[in-house]
C-alpha cells in the first residue's frame, strides 16, 4: 500500500490587496487579497519551508527528492540539491526537478509514488513551490499566488492517505505560456481555453480515472481540480457533475489565488488534513492534459492534522503597506547598487554549517558553538567537538536596526538568538516590524535569499518571530 505519509505547506505571509493596486493602476477587485513571496523569498524557499513542515527538523528520512515548479531560480543546476541541503536531507539521495508544465506538482508526486512501488526508495519527498512573474498593473498581478507544498510517499502502516488508482493523458494545447527571458505569463484567447482545455481537459482526465476504477461520483468525498481562477473552477465542477457537497465550498484559488504547478499539492494537504478515514478524495492537476489521482483516508489520516499547513499560513497574514514597498520586493524599484558575492568554493566548504546548520559540541564542557571554531569559547579544549544539529526555536538575545544596508523595508534589523538546547544564531531578521523586535521574543530560523551576486544565489538562515 503506497501513498502519503506526512503533508505540509507554506504560503508567504505579506499580503497584496486589491485597493493598493487599484490605488495606483485604477483598476483591479478592490476586495481582493493575493499571497507575495518577500524580497527575499522564491520559489525555492518557499519549497525548503513545506518541506520542512512535512519531514520536521531534525532526522527527516527521505531517499528521493521530486521538485516541481515553473519558476525555478536556476535554469541549468539542480534546484532540487539546495532543497535537499536546507532540509539536511541524507547525501544518498536521488534529487530530481520537473518544470515547464503547471502539471509539474501532480507529474512529481506521480514519479515519488513510481519510486516507492519498485523499491528504488522507501520513502519519497515531493515538493511544488511557485513565485511566478506577473507584470505590475497586469491581469495576473492580483491571480497569481506564490506558495508551497510538500507531500511525503511512503507504504505501509504509516500510510495517512493510500493512492488507490491513476490517470493520465497528454495532449499538446496552448492555453497559457512563458517563453526563456519574458517577464511575465502570456495567454490566448480566454473562452477557448476555458472550454477547450480547462474544462474539456479536466472533464477527460477526471472520467479517464472513474472508468478506470469503476468508481461513481457519489464514492467521492471531496474532488480536487486545477482552475487559474474561481470562474473557471466552478464551470469545471458544473461540467463534472459531483454532488455540490464533493466540492470545497470555497476553493483555494478563490481564496487565495492561482499557484500554478503547487496548487493541486496544496489543495490535497488542506484536504488531507480535514479528512476522516474511508473518505476517497480526487485531485486532478492540468497541463497538455491532465494527472488524476484517487486517494482513500485511512485511520491515520488524523496524524496529518499536527503539521504546519495552509492554515497555519493564513494565520499570519500581513498586508504590504504601499506599492512601492511591492515593486520593491521585486527589485523594481530605486535602489543603491551593490554587488556582494560569494566564492563558489566557500559555499561549498562551510555547507554543512551554513546550510545544514551543523554546529560543534564541545566533548569537554558540552559547549554548543556556532561556527564551530578550534578552540572551545567554554573551557578552551582545542579541536575535540562532535556534530550537532542547531534547535530551530531560541529567544533573541541582543539586536540592532541597522539603517545602511539597502532594503526595501528601509532598516535591517540584525540579532542574536539564544537557540534552545544550546548555541547563539546572528542572522538578519525576517517577517518583523521594527518595533515588534524585543530581548527575549521567541523567534524561529527560516531559509531565505541572502543576495544574488556574480550569478548565482546565496541562501542562509534569518529568524523570524515565532
Amino acid at each position: 500500500m503506497a501513498g502519503i505519509v506526512s503533508v505540509g505547506a507554506y504560503v508567504p505571509f505579506y499580503r497584496l490587496g486589491g485597493d493598493t493596486v487599484r490605488a495606483v493602476w485604477g483598476s483591479g477587485d478592490p476586495k481582493a487579497s493575493r499571497p507575495v513571496a518577500a524580497f527575499d523569498e522564491d520559489a525555492i524557499t518557499l519549497g525548503v519551508e513545506a518541506l520542512l513542515n512535512a519531514v520536521g527538523w531534525e532526522g527527516a528520512r527521505a531517499d528521493a527528492l521530486f521538485f516541481a515548479s515553473t519558476s525555478f531560480p536556476y535554469a541549468e543546476k539542480s534546484n532540487a540539491a539546495v532543497l535537499a541541503a536546507a532540509a539536511d536531507l541524507p547525501g544518498t539521495l536521488y534529487a530530481a526537478d520537473l518544470t515547464g508544465s503547471l502539471r509539474a506538482g501532480t507529474s512529481a508526486l506521480l514519479a515519488a509514488l513510481d519510486a516507492v512501488k519498485a523499491g528504488s526508495a522507501r520513502r519519497a519527498a515531493v515538493v511544488a513551490a511557485e513565485v511566478r512573474p506577473a507584470r505590475p498593473g497586469g491581469p495576473d498581478e492580483l491571480s497569481f499566488c506564490d506558495g508551497a507544498a510538500a507531500l511525503v510517499v511512503g507504504q505501509g502502516e504509516e500510510v495517512a492517505a493510500e493512492v488507490e488508482a491513476v490517470h493520465s493523458w497528454t495532449e499538446d494545447f496552448i492555453d497559457r505560456w512563458r517563453i526563456p527571458g519574458e517577464g511575465e505569463v502570456l495567454a490566448g484567447d480566454a473562452k477557448f481555453i476555458q472550454d477547450y482545455g480547462y474544462v474539456r481537459q479536466t472533464a477527460a482526465t477526471v472520467e479517464g480515472l472513474l472508468k478506470k476504477t469503476g468508481a461513481t461520483r457519489e464514492d467521492i468525498a471531496r474532488v480536487l481540480v486545477y482552475a487559474p481562477e474561481g470562474r473557471t473552477h466552478a464551470a469545471i465542477c458544473q461540467k463534472l457533475g459531483f454532488p455540490p457537497a464533493a466540492y470545497p465550498e470555497r476553493p483555494l484559488v478563490s481564496r487565495l489565488g492561482d499557484a500554478g504547478a503547487a496548487s493541486p499539492l496544496l489543495a490535497l494537504a488542506e484536504a488531507l488534513q480535514a479528512a476522516e478515514p474511508g473518505e476517497h478524495i480526487l485531485v486532478a492537476g492540468h497541463g497538455s492534459g491532465g494527472d488524476a489521482l484517487l486517494l482513500r483516508a485511512t485511520d491515520k489520516v488524523h496524524n496529518l492534522r499536527a503539521a504546519r499547513g495552509v492554515a497555519w499560513s493564513l494565520g499570519r497574514a500581513r498586508a504590504i503597506s504601499h506599492y512601492g514597498k511591492w515593486l520593491r520586493f521585486r527589485g523594481m524599484g530605486p535602489e543603491e547598487e551593490i554587488r556582494p558575492f560569494s566564492s563558489p568554493s566557500i559555499l561549498w566548504k562551510e555547507s554543512r554549517a551554513n546550510m545544514r546548520l551543523r554546529a560543534g559540541r564541545c566533548q569537554q564542557c558540552g559547549e554548543i558553538q556556532f561556527p564551530r571554531q578550534r578552540v572551545c569559547n567554554g573551557c578552551g579544549t582545542k579541536d575535540r567537538w562532535e556534530e550537532r544539529k542547531l534547535a530551530r526555536r531560541g529567544k533573541v538575545y541582543t539586536f540592532t536596526h541597522d539603517y545602511l544596508p539597502p532594503s526595501p523595508e528601509g532598516y535591517v534589523t540584525m540579532a542574536t538568538a539564544d537557540l534552545e538546547g544550546g548555541g547563539r544564531f546572528y542572522a538578519q531578521m525576517a517577517d518583523a516590524d521594527k518595533a515588534a523586535v524585543k530581548v527575549g521574543m521567541e523567534v524561529e530560523l527560516t531559509f531565505r535569499l541572502l543576495h544574488r551576486g556574480d550569478g548565482y544565489y546565496n541562501y542562509f538562515w534569518k529568524l523570524r518571530p515565532a
